[in-house]
């Protein structure tokens, strides 16, 4: 094992000042500095990368830095580095050596490979917690995003069922059932924003995560996803599909992966007993 560069910085430092004690940032793909402000390193790295589909390409960097300052004893992480063409990834360790609490935590840090191309860790991980049909997020993605909440204030939960899927399935075959699939997909990827997120928990499916909403305004984005799926084609021509769309508002007694899905799945169930192409809110 051939370390590149080897670095320490005091983790309760606010400007968590960076000083290097061996080898040259150039051959990692940084600029050759000594001393520098972590802060000064956030714009080398790539965003656009296989782990930030699953963490977020909008706050993939800020998630690096909690990561780092919620270390305890030891972190290891790949981090892509902005080259010409593709990115290369630094896989860093980093360990603490010194600590006064509150007051002092030194971390000596060693950057130990660099690699050209996407660490297969990273493509297992992205392969997990990415649906490889619709590139949506996967149940466990949605799992590991709830455990990460540290406020569910104004957060919602959206659990989404096609209305009649099987007819796509009977009257155009499979191939054409997981094509339908994928343009539903393929339109709430389009729709993508900061504060809503979009899983499919197999099948036809469906989980979508708002936040920053009041109850009336997810109730029209879940009336808009009813016609919207409604006027999706295919072969050029609506299918006369539908879905029912169960809501649930979040609160610190439901906030459970498990709790969650179980409500939103049943209320959606009572959405789908009312007829095609309706919504049903969750009463606490």
């Amino acid at each position: 094992m051939t370390i590149k560069v080897t670095f320490y910085f005091d983790l309760y430092d606010p400007k968590r000042i960076v000083n290097i004690i061996s080898g040259n940032m150039k051959e990692v793909g940084l600029p050759d500095l000594k001393s520098f402000e972590i802060n000064q390193l956030t714009s080398y790295v790539e965003t656009d990368n296989k782990l930030a589909e699953v963490e977020g390409k909008n706050n993939f960097i800020e998630t690096l830095k909690k990561k780092i300052k919620r270390m305890d004893k030891e972190l290891f992480l790949y981090i892509p580095i902005k080259q010409p063409g593709k990115p290369i990834w630094l896989f860093i360790s980093f360990h603490v050596i010194s600590e006064i609490k509150d007051t002092h935590k030194l971390v000596l840090g060693k950057v130990i490979r660099v690699l050209e191309d996407t660490p297969d860790e990273i493509i297992y991980y992205q392969k997990t917690h990415q649906d490889a049909l619709t590139r949506l997020f996967t149940r466990e993605t949605l799992k590991k995003h709830i455990s990460y909440l540290k406020t569910i204030e104004n957060s919602f939960g959206l659990y989404i069922d096609i209305d009649d899927f099987k007819k796509i399935n009977d009257h155009y075959g499979h191939d054409h059932g997981d094509q339908f699939i994928i343009k539903v997909a393929d339109h709430f990827i389009s729709q993508w924003e900061h504060n809503v997120l979009y899983y499919r928990l197999g099948g036809d499916e469906f989980f979508i995560y708002v936040k920053d909403h009041t109850l009336d305004q997810v109730c029209h984005r879940a009336k808009k996803i009813i016609n919207d799926i409604e006027n999706l084609t295919t072969e050029g021509k609506k299918v006369g599909v539908s879905c029912s769309v169960g809501i649930v508002k979040m609160t610190e007694d439901l906030r459970d992966y498990n709790l969650l899905l179980d409500l939103s799945d049943q209320t959606m169930y009572r959405a789908k007993k009312n007829g095609k192409g309706q919504i049903s809110i969750y009463e606490n």
